[in-house]
C-alpha cells in the first residue's frame, strides 16, 4: 500500500537487532564495555554451591588406586532382588557355604539343627568339622607314668618312682639326708604322712613343720612302732628308717598303701641285705668300694660300676623294675629354700 507515510515494517527490518545484554556489561551505543562486578561482602559466610546439584562430580583422589568395576558380560545377569527375607544373624543353613561340610556317614543327620525353642542353632566360631572316618583313625597320647616324679633322663622324659600302691613297698636309698629329704617334700606334695625312725633325731627335727606347715605329717620316733600300720591311697603312709649303715633288725609288718624307705649314708656289707630286699633302689653317688659292693650286691652290667662314680651332685640312679636310670633331680627353687643344694 502506498501513502504518504513510510512503510514503517521496511523501515523497522532495516534496524539492527540489539542482542541481549549479558551480566556485567553495559552497552556504550553499539559497543558492549565489561565492566567488573562488584565484591560481594557477603561472600565469606555464604556456603558455597554444591557441585553436583549442578551436575558436577568432584574429583575422586582415590579413583587412581581404585578398581574399576566390571560391566556384566553377555552370560551374567545382576542379581535378583527378591522380597525374601533375611537370614537371622549367626545362624546357617546346612546347604550354605558357612556350615561345616559334610563327612561320609553325615547322610543320616538331620538338616535341620534345631534346639528345644525350635530355632536354628547359633553359628561357632571356629568350627571345624572332622569326618567320621578322621575320627576313627585318631587315637589317644600315651598317658604319663604313674608314680612319684623324682627327676629326668637326658631326653627330658620324667622319671617316676612308685612309691605308693595298694600293696606294700620297699625302697631303699643310699645317699645322704639331702637327698632323704628331697624325695620326703615331694612326697608330701602325694598326702602322705611321715614316720622317721632315726638315731639321729636332730636331723629330721623341724623339717615337718618347715616343708609343710604343720605339725602331725612327720614324726620323729627313735624305735621301730608297732604295727602293721595302713594309709589310704588319698593319705599313703611311709616309714623311714634311718639307722645309719644297715637297715632295721627285722622287716616289719607293712600294710596296704604303706611303704618303707630305708636310708643308709654308707654302703658297707651290713647294708647288703637291704640292697637285695628292696624293691627298688635309689643312689646317689658311690665310692669306690661302695660301686663295686652295689654292682656285685645287684648284678649290675660291668660298665655300672664306674658310672655310679661318675654322677654329679644333682643326679641319682633308679635300679628296679627291669632297668637302670640316671637322671637329674631338677631341683626346685623351693625345694633348695627349705631342703638346700645337693650333697650327700
Amino acid at each position: 500500500m502506498s501513502g504518504p507515510y513510510p512503510d514503517d515494517n521496511a523501515a523497522y527490518r532495516q534496524q539492527p537487532v540489539p542482542r541481549p545484554r549479558e551480566p556485567g556489561q553495559v552497552t556504550s551505543g553499539r559497543a558492549a564495555v565489561p565492566v567488573p562486578a562488584p565484591a560481594d561482602p557477603f561472600a565469606q559466610g555464604r556456603p558455597q554451591a554444591d557441585p553436583l546439584a549442578q551436575g558436577q562430580r568432584p574429583a575422586d583422589p582415590f579413583a587412581q588406586g581404585r578398581r574399576q568395576a566390571e560391566p556384566l558380560s553377555q552370560g551374567q545377569a545382576a542379581p535378583v532382588v527378591t522380597s525374601a527375607p533375611l537370614a537371622r544373624p549367626g545362624t546357617f543353613l546346612p546347604d550354605q557355604p558357612g556350615g561345616p561340610p559334610p563327612g561320609p556317614g553325615d547322610e543320616e543327620r538331620p538338616r535341620d539343627r534345631t534346639g528345644p525353642s525350635g530355632r536354628t542353632s547359633r553359628l561357632r566360631i571356629g568350627w571345624h568339622a572332622v569326618p567320621r572316618a578322621g575320627l576313627r583313625r585318631m587315637t589317644a597320647g600315651q598317658p604319663a607314668p604313674a608314680g612319684l616324679l623324682i627327676g629326668r633322663d637326658q631326653q627330658q622324659a620324667p622319671v617316676p618312682l612308685r612309691l605308693f600302691a595298694p600293696e606294700p613297698v620297699r625302697v631303699t636309698l643310699v645317699g645322704g639326708v639331702w637327698a632323704a629329704q628331697l624325695m620326703l617334700f615331694r612326697a608330701f606334695a602325694a598326702g602322705a604322712r611321715v614316720v622317721v625312725v632315726t638315731t639321729e633325731p636332730h636331723a629330721w627335727t623341724g623339717f615337718g613343720e618347715r616343708a609343710t606347715g604343720q605339725q602331725h605329717r612327720l614324726t620323729v620316733v627313735a624305735a621301730e612302732p608297732g604295727g602293721p600300720y595302713s594309709g589310704t591311697a588319698q593319705t599313703p603312709l611311709l616309714t623311714v628308717h634311718d639307722l645309719g649303715l644297715s637297715g632295721p633288725m627285722t622287716s616289719p609288718p607293712l600294710g596296704p598303701w604303706h611303704s618303707q624307705l630305708t636310708v643308709l649314708r654308707q654302703l658297707d656289707r651290713a647294708g647288703v641285705p637291704a640292697l637285695q630286699e628292696a624293691s627298688l633302689v635309689v643312689m646317689q653317688r658311690l665310692g669306690g668300694d661302695e660301686a663295686t659292693l652295689a654292682a656285685a650286691a645287684l648284678k649290675l652290667r660291668p660298665h655300672s660300676g664306674q658310672l655310679l662314680q661318675s654322677m654329679n651332685d644333682d643326679m641319682m640312679v633308679l635300679i628296679g623294675d627291669g632297668d637302670d636310670r640316671y637322671l637329674f633331680l631338677n631341683q626346685t627353687g623351693i625345694e633348695q629354700q627349705y631342703i638346700g643344694l645337693p650333697r650327700r
